[in-house]
């Protein structure tokens, strides 16, 4: 069925017209976001041309509303009770950043709702719309004008969230896409290597990072945490070397020797990297996976309630956030 494509005007009518339901979905997909998220997984895409042949996405190009890592991509989450395909991303900032409009248009919705908490909804025209959620305030009114990079509200963890951040959606006719696509253009691969490179084994974090395609500065807080960057550290657990291996799972991982920075470096990122797709590319998840374990973070349907394991995410993002600022 990939590559159907179906005028949008037919495809607008079908949740309403079928009374199509989906387990995906909880129930009639008149939810227009949920059902074009759906039929972007399936394949099925929207005839939507642009006016005048202009590509209507072009001044959203490059420019971030926020800046800070990107904690959750976009896409399939099936691992956990409620997430079915997340239909934006979610960038980790301190509550209360300055949250700007990516592009210039019109305010079409200011208010709150359950999962999305206080949101702010912008009308781009031809068919484009942006969305910010999770929100601690807004201060824009709907009908009003607002140029790009202007404030819109701040960022918070209203809603269904499990941290400070701002979730970011792009729309077209309806159909969210991966933001990403556009945002990549003013962000190179293996973000933050800069600020890495002047750090202890920065050399060999950027390019394990790039090995496996992680944010070098992620990777790096994540060396930071767990050993502070000594390759002989051994916890009392009896956790070893820079990304603190265990026997069993460096064992499992190829790695023969963890006091050795390059082979355990590639371990963790390695198993880390795994962990990122278990859980959907929400780091916040990966992290609670590598510190208690996968099986505890799906048995608890998010972070585990673990002081340790809580204060160790929390610290990896702070310190992944600091090193993204200097890069």
């Amino acid at each position: 069925m990939a590559g159907i494509t179906i005028p949008p005007e037919i495809l607008a009518t079908m949740p309403a017209r079928f009374g199509i339901r989906s387990p995906q979905l909880g129930g009639p997909t008149a939810n227009n976001t949920q059902f074009w998220a759906l039929l972007a997984q399936r394949g099925v895409v929207a005839d939507s041309p642009t006016s005048a042949g202009r590509d209507p996405l072009a001044d959203l190009r490059g420019v971030w509303p926020v800046h800070g890592p990107v904690t959750s991509t976009f896409g399939p989450r099936s691992l956990l009770p409620g997430e079915q395909f997340h239909t934006g991303i979610d960038i980790g900032v301190p509550e209360g950043t300055p949250v700007r409009a990516t592009a210039s248009g019109v305010v079409r919705f200011v208010g709150n709702t359950d999962g999305y908490g206080l949101r702010v909804e912008i009308d781009h025209g031809n068919g484009v719309t942006t969305l910010y959620a999770h929100l601690s305030e807004a201060s824009v009114v709907p009908g009003q004008r607002v140029e790009r990079g202007q404030t819109i509200g701040k960022s918070g963890n209203t809603g269904a969230s499990t941290g400070p951040h701002l979730h970011y959606e792009i729309r077209q006719n309806g159909r969210p896409i991966d933001p990403w696509l556009s945002l990549q253009a003013s962000r190179p691969a293996g973000s933050g290597g800069q600020s890495v490179l002047s750090l202890p084994f920065g050399n060999l974090i950027v390019a394990t990072a790039q090995r496996y395609g992680l944010d070098a500065a992620l990777l790096a807080a994540m060396v930071k945490v767990e050993s502070g960057f000594d390759p002989r550290a051994v916890s009392s657990a009896g956790a070893k070397g820079l990304m603190q291996l265990m026997d069993g799972t460096a064992a499992a991982l190829g790695v023969r020797d963890p006091f050795d920075p390059a082979q355990n470096l590639d371990g963790g990122a390695r198993y880390f990297r795994d962990l990122l797709q278990r859980f959907g590319g929400d780091v916040r998840l990966a992290l609670a996976a590598y510190n208690a374990g996968p099986n505890a973070v799906r048995e608890a349907g998010g972070i585990p309630p673990y002081p340790e394991t809580q204060r160790y995410v929390e610290a990896v993002m702070a310190t992944w956030q600091m090193l993204s600022r200097g890069s």
